[in-house]
């Protein structure tokens, strides 16, 4: 994962031909690579092109899989080519996951006849995405589509988990009885609902249109019924003593509230001009 301009990462995950400390220095070569064509700001496509160009050159990277990425993270717009990998999986709250699978061609530094494909998807705010590594899906006794599937519910169950705790609970419901034989790499992203601002000049006559607000906010960004109705209580009481303690001695004056929610946890902060006491001298 690599910053590649204002709001734009560069995701890349990539599995090559066996594993172990051999594997790895492959994949080094190319990780290496890689990070240094992204920076070049090219698309995808593109990208996945020079790669090939790069693996013929490197011993043992022949038919390596790979999904490259860019994410704009302002708009959710997700372009991407894949090299022979895996699709990824994108789960939205209250809908069935999907697989995130067209752009497909054979993996790098096999002869083809066209150019590399791109396709685009853009990533809803509170959907989380995941690419992987075959070594977490795939198993001798049951078929890859299976394992596939399994991933794809255990993502989108995960909805209101933090991102790393999603990829813990694909590790432990997909684990082998015997554990885990081939290298695995995992990459999650979860999108944001867009933030909550309200600024204003407060009296006690504002903080039913300050609680409509937020609570409209939080029920945009699928937050329980239960949970909304302990918010609001909560941000009511912080913005009441901001009315009735900061401004005391002032009259009215500024309280801003700003709302972040990632899918997992809702951040509020309070925030007034006021003050509660005399500054110490």
């Amino acid at each position: 994962v690599l910053r590649v301009g204002n709001h734009r990462i560069g995701i890349i995950v990539g599995d090559c031909v066996g594993r172990g400390l051999a594997a790895a220095a492959v994949m080094g070569q190319l990780r290496a690579s890689a990070r240094a064509l992204l920076l070049t700001g090219a698309e995808p496509a593109r990208l996945l092109e020079e790669l090939d160009s790069v693996a013929e050159l490197i011993p043992n990277a022949f038919c390596t899989t790979v999904f490259l990425a860019i994410l704009d993270t302002e708009s959710g717009e997700f372009s991407y080519s894949c090299a022979g990998h895996l699709p990824a999986v994108l789960a939205v709250p209250n809908e069935a996951p999907t697989l995130i699978s067209d752009a497909r061609s054979v993996p790098l530094a096999v002869h083809r006849k066209q150019s590399r494909p791109q396709a685009s998807v853009v990533l809803p705010p509170g959907s989380t995405l995941m690419l992987y590594t075959d070594g977490l899906v795939e198993r001798r006794e049951t078929s890859l589509d299976d394992g596939i599937a399994r991933l794809s519910a255990t993502v989108a169950q995960g909805a209101h988990l933090p991102a790393d705790a999603v990829a813990d609970a694909a590790l432990c419901a997909l684990a082998p009885a015997d554990g885990y034989d081939d290298d695995i790499a995992i990459v999650v992203y979860r999108r944001p609902y867009s933030p909550l601002t309200i600024e204003l000049v407060a009296t006690a006559d504002d903080l039913s249109d300050i609680r409509h607000r937020l609570s409209a906010w939080l029920q945009v960004a699928a937050v329980p019924e239960e949970q909304v109705a302990d918010i609001v209580l909560a941000a009511n009481e912080a913005c009441a003593n901001s009315i009735e303690h900061g401004y005391r001695e002032r009259g009215p004056g500024k309280i801003r509230i700003d709302g972040e929610n990632d899918g997992a946890r809702v951040h509020l902060k309070v925030t007034d001009g006021g003050s509660w006491k005399p500054a110490a001298t």
